[in-house]
């Protein structure tokens, strides 16, 4: 139930209590705003309020509650469950919240956490609570175990189950048996995906969070520590997360190295620290071990080499700019770079700061301390150095530190904006193409202005390939589309309420000659838009319904100096189809009016379409076609007909980059 009229008297008896005894409680004017805006239905600013309430009252489980009610009525599942999630932790006898939590679990991706919170239901809830968590729980769990027999029973009947042609099928049965909590068969069908790849250092993960839910806590630290030495960027930056910022003791790197006896980087790295401990036997013996996995390892013979006392013929290097610093390098820049970049950033710091002592002018290094203060979220001691930083020489130093700088003190910074509609209309025949470009400046010297409007450069682009077609009894052609390049200069206002305001002034240059229309003509425009969104919108992974409507007021000089007003509305109901596709069906319902009472200003327009956007493509793109029924509203001259029928097939593209 999302507006509780209980709520609402309880805030109620909360004034009163204020007036009496001239105590206001944490949070009760946000909570009072919230509840009434709820009961308007305005819900992103119940959930504005809702947030602030929560943030006074934490320990309040029904705020919890009703703010994950009003974010489902906004479309945010996935914020919902962590609601759900909070309220149940301060209430666990709460079986309203957690029956909420474990469906939007599965909504938004955690099978396991559902199948876990719908199995403790089921088992210990109210009669009517767990016969709605058996049958979900059951939806869940019985393709799982029919997906584990199924492929137990090839692995078994394979001459060869443990054979690299067999991997997919130890995957495949890894991941349900983890699933299904089935926590032992899917660490052994790891290792043995292990074994058969060993370079697939993504496994090192998956056995990180298996084994340390078997209690196999040094294993699954073993685990993350080799993965955050691989090769594999993204792996080993997810690795660092879970592992930590302690450094490694020398024996957790042999424990790592037991795992992945082949990973170079982590031999490396323990040699070295070795050598920082003074204890070269040890480091030697690393190093032979590098050489003997790859003699063509030149760093590593170059340190050896070095250790053993022999001296290195340059020329017997075949990649000079490879060779390792030396060992008795203990450079605090050169450690601090090591450091930040391994995702020791406490350590980095401290290196850091041992260098600018050293240097206190070296640009490089005080941009490098600002990435590492905030790393550890030590933003005000971050800005100071990229502040300094910006001031660099180097012209890479400074603009890397002034665009950190500006980002953490919350500064605009300029962005380009990108967006393009072609379109097929077969009531004209005719292609159509809508864009612009545009990119944001901040004006200097205005300082909380540009927080507030935007200024930017535009081209925009409007065209078709017809140009234009003769209609009956008139002298010119019937254009159907500008056919120009616009370009200007604009304003734009910060979105309040999802209203933005903007203005343009510019140029209109005609690409093509068109009768009775200049080449170049003077264009000013501007405007006020508003977009708002209900339920399951695309992007959603949960199936629904929708409801989107987007209004907006144009002056267009070109147009007479006229003013129109445009309303599109879509309803319907959103598919996801497979992983990561989604489709939608729909319902269009437009309206176009203007001042001066312009015929081709006036329509009205309904009829089905649909959406569609596949995985593989950006979730700014999707293709679009609608079935259109329109009219026109003003009565008396029609260039062909009062009604008329249209089909358009296109797609929108948009993205924005600073």
């Amino acid at each position: 139930m999302l507006f509780r009229p209980w709520a609402f008297a309880l805030l109620s008896i909360l004034v009163s209590e204020t007036l009496v005894f001239g105590q206001v409680p944490p949070g009760q004017k946000e909570l009072i705003k919230a509840y009434e805006a709820l009961q308007k239905k305005d819900y992103d600013v119940a959930v504005e309020f809702f947030r602030q309430g929560v943030a006074l009252q934490p320990a309040n489980a029904g705020i919890h509650k009703d703010l994950a009610y009003t974010l489902l009525k906004t479309g945010d599942n996935p914020a919902a469950r962590d609601e759900f999630a909070a309220a149940l932790k301060l209430n666990p006898q709460d079986e309203s919240a957690a029956l909420e939590f474990a469906f939007l679990a599965f909504e938004t991706k955690q099978p396991i956490e559902a199948r876990r919170m719908f199995d403790k239901l089921r088992k210990s809830a109210k009669a009517s609570t767990r016969q709605t968590a058996e049958q979900a729980f059951q939806n869940i769990d019985k393709p799982l175990e029919s997906g584990i027999a199924r492929w137990s029973q090839a692995i078994a009947q394979s001459p060869k189950p443990n054979d690299l042609s067999m991997f997919s099928a130890h995957w495949e049965l890894a991941q349900l048996a983890e699933l299904r909590d089935e926590l032992p068969l899917a660490a052994q069908e790891y290792e043995i995906c292990r074994e058969l790849k060993p370079q697939m250092a993504e496994l090192l993960l998956h056995l990180a969070r298996v084994w340390r839910q078997i209690q196999r806590g040094e294993d699954a630290q073993a685990a993350l520590l080799a993965a955050s030495r691989s090769s594999e960027s993204r792996t080993a930056e997810q690795a660092l997360e879970l592992y930590g910022t302690r450094y490694p003791y020398p024996y957790e790197f042999l424990s790592a190295l037991k795992i992945d006896p082949h990973n170079a980087n982590l031999r490396r790295e323990l040699a070295y620290l070795y050598l920082a401990m003074n204890d070269k036997p040890k480091a030697i013996e690393q190093f032979e071990l590098l050489l003997s996995a790859n003699p063509k390892d030149w760093p590593a013979r170059e340190q050896l080499n070095a250790l053993r006392g022999f001296k290195t013929r340059p020329e017997d290097n075949p990649h000079p700019a490879a060779a390792a610093p030396s060992a008795s390098s203990q450079d605090p820049k050169v450690m601090g770079l090591k450091s930040l970049a391994a995702g020791y950033n406490n350590d980095a710091i401290k290196y850091f700061l041992q260098a600018l002592e050293k240097d206190p002018n070296d640009t490089e290094v005080m941009l490098k301390l600002g990435w590492a203060y905030n790393a550890v979220k030590r933003d005000d001691e971050a800005k100071v150095w990229f502040d300094k930083a910006r001031h660099a020489e180097d012209k890479q130093i400074a603009n890397e530190a002034n665009k950190a700088f500006h980002n953490l003190n919350g500064d605009p910074l300029p962005q380009t904006t990108v967006w393009a509609l072609p379109m097929y209309s077969t009531r004209w025949r005719d292609v159509f193409a809508y864009s612009q470009i545009k990119r944001t400046i901040p004006i200097p010297g205005l300082g909380d202005v540009n927080k507030l409007v935007s200024f930017y450069f535009s081209t925009r682009f409007t065209g078709d390939v017809k140009s234009g077609l003769i209609a009956q009894n008139v002298q010119y052609p019937q254009y159907l589309s500008e056919s120009a390049f616009i370009v200007g200069v604009g304003a734009a206002s910060k979105t309040w309420h999802r209203l933005t305001g903007w203005v343009e002034a510019g140029e209109s240059i005609k690409y093509i000659d068109l009768k009775n229309v200049g080449a170049a003509l003077p264009d000013y425009r501007g405007g006020v838009n508003y977009a708002k969104g209900f339920g399951n919108l695309a992007g959603s992974s949960k199936a629904g319904f929708y409801y989107e409507t987007t209004g907006d007021v144009i002056y267009v000089s070109r147009f007479g100096k006229d003013w129109l007003f445009y309303s599109q509305n879509r309803t319907g109901r959103t598919l996801p189809i497979g992983e990561g596709n989604t489709l939608q069906l729909l319902l269009n319902g437009n309206l176009v009016t203007d001042v001066q009472r312009q015929y081709w200003a006036n329509t009205v327009e309904f009829g089905p379409g649909v959406r569609f956007r596949p995985n593989w493509l950006p979730k700014n793109v999707y293709f679009s076609c609608d079935f259109m029924r329109g009219a026109y509203l003003i009565k008396g001259y029609y260039p062909r007909h009062p009604n008329y029928n249209d089909i358009r097939i296109g797609f929108w593209y948009a993205k924005t980059t600073k």
